[in-house]
């Protein structure tokens, strides 16, 4: 009889209903968790996925060994006439040619060209050389049309670049607490960019985003860095 007792006594302890406090203490709880696993999968509102784009850019490294690109936004005009038309023509109106031949002149000048080309090569650039580069891709990428520099687009793709070069320096120097402050803020600009592109074309919106390799949860709502 005394195990029936307890075997029945135990049985409805268990079943007996829960306090309101506790049901609402353990909802919360689950809510809590929910939340935290929802923030813990986001995606990095800093860091961008591989894409196209980010192929056309240089790092420092791809930047040191680049044989062909070049500083101060030199188009291929201004190099066929720098490094090609310059040096024939500086022999035919010199008349060098007549005094030690035309080829010798000509090897001279392309002596001076190929010094030429060392100066204004990438590759000797710094790192803000580099950065700029990089955003004179971004612009030629993102530009809906020739002399673009303000659509939401370009703007966007210029804040990324600044926004992975300014993390690629943080990672080596944890304490710039400057730099980290101008990195939210730069953050949250292109966010508040990509809202009002958002708004006005959401068929450009995820364009834009597909290109920067950003998922919408990255900067869409709050974001904590």
């Amino acid at each position: 009889m005394r195990k029936d007792f307890w075997y029945f006594h135990g049985s409805a302890a268990h079943f007996a209903k829960k306090h309101p406090k506790q049901i609402k203490k353990e909802n919360l709880a689950k809510r809590a968790a929910k939340i935290a696993e929802f923030e813990s999968s986001k995606p990095s509102p800093i860091v961008s996925q591989p894409t196209a784009f980010f192929n056309t850019l240089h790092t420092p490294a791809s930047a040191y060994a680049s044989t062909t690109d070049t500083q101060h936004f030199l188009s291929q005009d201004d190099h066929k006439f720098i490094f090609e038309q310059t040096p024939r023509n500086t022999v035919e109106s010199s008349h060098l040619g007549a005094v030690e031949g035309v080829d010798e002149a000509l090897k001279h000048e392309l002596y001076k060209v190929d010094i030429m080309k060392k100066l204004v090569g990438l590759q000797n650039g710094n790192a803000k050389a580099v950065q700029l580069w990089n955003i004179q891709k971004t612009i030629d990428w993102f530009q809906r049309k020739d002399g673009d520099t303000g659509s939401p687009e370009v703007q966007a793709g210029i804040l990324t670049v600044r926004i992975h070069n300014l993390h690629s320096h943080l990672q080596q120097h944890r304490k710039d607490k400057h730099n980290y402050k101008q990195l939210r803020t730069m953050v949250h600009k292109r966010a508040k960019i990509l809202k009002y592109l958002k708004s006005k074309d959401l068929e450009r919106y995820h364009t834009c985003l597909s290109e920067l390799g950003l998922q919408p949860r990255a900067v869409e709502g709050e974001i904590t860095l």
